[in-house]
């Protein structure tokens, strides 16, 4: 139960995915498998609750700057792997 809980909570977690990406590119994955989870991990920066939390709750202009930028990193990190992945991509 516990196992399956932390099992679906890390979906959610956008460091889960980077490390999913960079077990890609050590054991040479599917260029989709990049690209997959390149967006997974930009849409988890740019949807990140606990930014959108502290936006809509009113925390304080610091917090809400270390949110901001916090996953502002993750979602480029993201955007770098989809548009690296891409560029690797040979055409069909």
């Amino acid at each position: 139960m516990v196992k399956a809980v932390l099992g679906n909570l890390s979906k959610w977690c956008a460091y889960s995915h980077m490390f999913k990406i960079f077990s890609i590119l050590v054991h040479g994955g599917d260029i989709s498998d990049q690209t997959r989870t390149g967006r997974n991990i930009a849409l988890l920066g740019f949807f990140c609750p606990f930014f959108w939390f502290a936006l809509f709750s009113g925390a304080s202009g610091v917090e809400l700057a270390f949110h901001a930028t916090h996953s502002g990193i993750v979602f480029l990190v993201g955007m770098v792997i989809v548009v690296t992945s891409l560029r690797k991509r040979k055409p069909r």
